[in-house]
């Protein structure tokens, strides 16, 4: 599992002299894997701050070389799962529109912009998912290009609110969610 934080820089460093980059058209796919400072902020309960793994898929449609629509589906990790007890795992999901915009063509540097649907899961005895809206803001940087496939960092924040979450033992209740999420983005 270590080893894969340094997966997507691996695959494409071997390769980074051997072209000067290809313009961006077509169908897309990106693998991310950062860390977030995810910020919950219930209605009833405490309010906590934790630094959570964060993955994300993500593919959709180059229009042109500045801009991309597509879908991505990822989420913070809370608490792990366990195959062998079914009552733990926490997290927070997250299904996306996204948009990402180069200034120009041969720009490296993006913003991005997604926005849609949340969900607080928990899959503890007594527990409910709650569900709501939020969006994501961010900025991405081209580290890497070989062909069709590129590395890259990321900074993205994020926020929403989530109605109807009920924590095991607790109250249904709402609450708000921000997050600082920072990581690597495997592009293809």
């Amino acid at each position: 599992m270590k080893y894969l934080l340094f997966l997507p820089l691996l695959l494409s460093c071997g390769v980074a002299g051997a072209a000067d980059g290809g313009l961006r058209h077509g169908f897309w796919g990106n693998i991310d894997i950062g860390f977030g400072n995810l910020y919950l902020s219930p209605d009833v309960a405490r309010s906590r701050t934790d630094s959570r793994l964060y993955l994300a898929l993500a593919g959709g449609y180059a229009f042109h070389p500045q801009l991309q629509l597509g879908i991505a589906a990822g989420g913070w990790n809370i608490e792990a799962s366990n195959f062998w007890d079914t009552a733990s795992g926490e997290g927070l999901r997250q299904v996306f529109a996204v948009v990402r915009y180069w200034p120009t063509a041969e720009s490296k540097l993006y913003l991005s912009f997604a926005g849609g649907s949340v969900t607080h899961w928990n899959n503890a005895d007594g527990a409910a998912d709650g569900t709501g809206n939020g969006y994501s803001v961010g900025l991405g940087y081209e580290v890497v290009r070989y062909a069709a496939m590129g590395t890259h960092v990321f900074l993205d924040y994020s926020r929403g609110s989530v109605d109807g979450y009920r924590p095991p033992g607790g109250v249904s209740q709402g609450e708000d969610y921000s997050a600082f999420t920072v990581g690597l983005r495997l592009g293809f």
